[in-house]
């Protein structure tokens, strides 16, 4: 799955360079920070709900190869890890994507048993982005593709722990952002990035803060 995002972004690269006079390259290390929200019912007060927040530190790198100054084509790597310990008769995918009893063979015989998962995510994005620059400021708005894979570990007392590897899936993400050029070849970039994954549904969506250092030549 990353090995073809990147192959399409070389590919990409090589066609636009032709043209050296529209085309540049970019490389950007990013960190970020992600997170999505839960709502459950509370089981004491039907007519009250409890939120959870989990949040995900994500670092990766990014390419990509911009083209008649506002346009730029961008993939990118990157993975996090998270690990969270539920009962496990509330335990529930944020995402609702993965079924714990099924999937994980998670039983939920005794309501006081604990389950720790630990989930490392790896993420490959290809993005279609527009960069106004005003003086030696920008603007940033994008929309693209992500594609996720998802090892999930989960370990309960008294069982064997279970390693399962789920995805890749495809889900649209969009963003906005704002930055400072540093330099005609380096930049600093604040990103605020939504991950689509009940699309069509708009909500609900990841939220992602991300941070991109970029150098050009």
């Amino acid at each position: 799955m990353i090995r073809s995002l990147l192959a399409g972004a070389a590919a990409a690269a090589m066609a636009l360079t032709a043209a050296p006079a529209l085309a540049r390259i970019e490389v950007s290390p990013y960190v970020s920070i992600k997170s999505t929200k839960t709502v459950k019912p509370n089981a004491k007060d039907k007519s009250k709900e409890n939120e959870t927040v989990a949040q995900r530190k994500e670092g990766g790198i990014r390419a990509g190869v911009s083209f008649f100054s506002l346009m730029k084509f961008q993939v990118s790597v990157g993975q996090n890890k998270l690990t969270t310990t539920q009962k496990t008769q509330a335990a529930k995918d944020e995402y609702g994507e993965i079924d714990y009893g099924k999937d994980l063979n998670m039983s939920v015989d005794d309501p006081a048993q604990e389950i720790k998962i630990t989930e490392t995510q790896r993420n490959g994005k290809a993005s279609l982005i527009i960069d106004p620059s005003f003086s030696i400021f920008i603007l940033r708005a994008k929309a693209g593709v992500t594609a996720t894979q998802r090892i999930l570990e989960s370990e309960v007392t008294g069982q064997a722990k279970v390693t399962k590897t789920f995805g890749p899936t495809y889900k649209p993400h969009s963003g906005f952002g704002a930055g400072v050029r540093l330099s005609p070849t380096m930049y600093f970039m604040a990103e605020y990035n939504f991950l689509h994954y009940k699309f069509p549904e708009i909500e609900p969506f990841e939220r992602e803060v991300a941070v991109t250092y970029s150098v050009s030549f």
